[in-house]
């Protein structure tokens, strides 16, 4: 009984861990999604520094 009962426990405490995980990926997605339409060069390239010519 006590085996299965800890069994049963670590089942709901590793279900919990992915749900967890699963709604931060989310979250991090939607948060992205949302800065691209605010900002769409979010990720460009920096522009080229120019230097003097001598």
């Amino acid at each position: 009984m006590t085996r299965s009962r800890n069994l049963a426990l670590a089942a709901s405490l590793a279900a919990l861990a992915i749900l967890f995980y699963a709604v931060t990926l989310v979250r991090m997605r939607e948060s992205e999604d949302r800065r691209h339409l605010d900002d769409p060069k979010a990720h460009s390239a920096p522009a080229e520094p120019t230097s003097p010519k001598p």
